[in-house]
């Protein structure tokens, strides 16, 4: 994600929002950052704060290439969060995040993995694009919340217990 930063037109600035879970990562990160005018690493805030705060960038943008079976079809927070705080969305091409992110048009996937592919993505929007996405966050956001989906969750969960439970006739 630094190297992004680096291929990024001048009119972008990216902020790290970061939390210390290794110690001495986000230290580290500042450091190779230093000499990079783009990258910026405001205060952490408390889990239940970022939406509210990150709905004042336009973008969320996640890098997560698929070094194993959980991290290509991985659905992270974050990925919600971006879209609860009504961003523009870019990703690489993660096969559930894209998904989603192509169903609701709500931002852009790069061809690959790699900084340069998503760099060229957002290298190419406008302003008018960005707000498209954010309204599209928008719509996404009603669809793609735990209220809304709470009763699926629910049912699936109970249809699995029903599934998996031992019969008591057999006792």
């Amino acid at each position: 994600m630094l190297r992004l930063t680096e291929l990024l037109d001048d009119r972008f600035k990216v902020d790290f929002v970061l939390v210390e879970g290794s110690p001495g990562f986000r230290s580290e990160l500042i450091a190779r950052a230093k000499d990079n005018p783009r990258a910026r690493f405001p205060s952490p805030v408390a889990m239940r704060e970022l939406v509210s705060m990150a709905n004042a960038y336009d973008i969320g943008m996640f890098l997560l290439p698929p070094t194993n079976l959980n991290w290509c079809y991985a659905l992270p927070n974050k990925f919600f969060e971006f879209i609860q705080a009504r961003l523009a969305v870019a990703i690489g091409p993660s096969p559930e995040m894209a998904a989603i992110v192509t169903r609701y048009g709500c931002g852009v996937v790069a061809a690959d993995f790699s900084p340069e592919a998503l760099a060229a993505e957002l290298n190419s929007l406008d302003t008018t694009q960005i707000a498209a996405f954010k309204r599209a966050s928008h719509a996404a956001a009603a669809d793609l919340c735990a209220e809304r989906n709470a009763q699926v969750i629910l049912s699936t969960i109970d249809a699995a217990i029903v599934r998996t439970a031992p019969s008591l006739a057999s006792n």
